[in-house]
């Protein structure tokens, strides 16, 4: 399972999401949809900025831990910005997806989705780079990062 951990984990890297981001959110401006694409794109880029924020005012040392598979992270723990950049994509991508596939489509979608963000987030564990208490921060945060701004540029359209 360390071969399989340590490259899940790498779907919630900005090396992984940015890139992914940007081409979505491309594609979605050239189909004209442009209040999607900006979903998108704040959802992700709001998340990272509060992630890091948060990091900074906690300043939670990272668990301590020998033999770790991958290097220790030089940032802070609390929280998991892989998980909260990987929960914000999915998250975000989800509600777009249910505005244009049929509901059986989009469920499936969203299953795989869920599936990728609890992997990204459990492997942040296995890994020993974070505690169980960070990937659930994590996670909540880009839940209220991206819930919110589905209310304003979504919801109200």
């Amino acid at each position: 399972m360390d071969l399989f951990f340590t490259a899940i984990t790498w779907i919630g890297s900005l090396y992984v999401l940015l890139p992914l981001s940007m081409l979505l959110c491309f594609l979605l401006v050239l189909d004209g949809k442009y209040a999607q694409s900006t979903f998108i794109s704040l959802s992700l880029l709001l998340t990272v900025a509060s992630v890091h924020v948060a990091k900074l005012l906690f300043r939670r040392p990272r668990p301590s831990s020998e033999g770790l598979i991958v290097a220790m992270p030089p940032d802070w723990s609390f929280p998991s910005a892989h998980t909260a950049q990987a929960t914000s994509f999915f998250l975000s991508l989800t509600f777009v997806i249910f505005q244009f596939l049929p509901p059986t489509w989009a469920t499936s979608f969203s299953v795989l989705n869920l599936f990728l963000v609890f992997c990204v987030g459990y492997s942040r564990i296995y890994l020993q780079v974070h505690y169980v208490s960070d990937v659930l921060a994590g996670f909540i945060l880009a839940m209220i990062v991206v819930a919110g701004l589905y209310y304003v540029i979504l919801f109200r359209k």
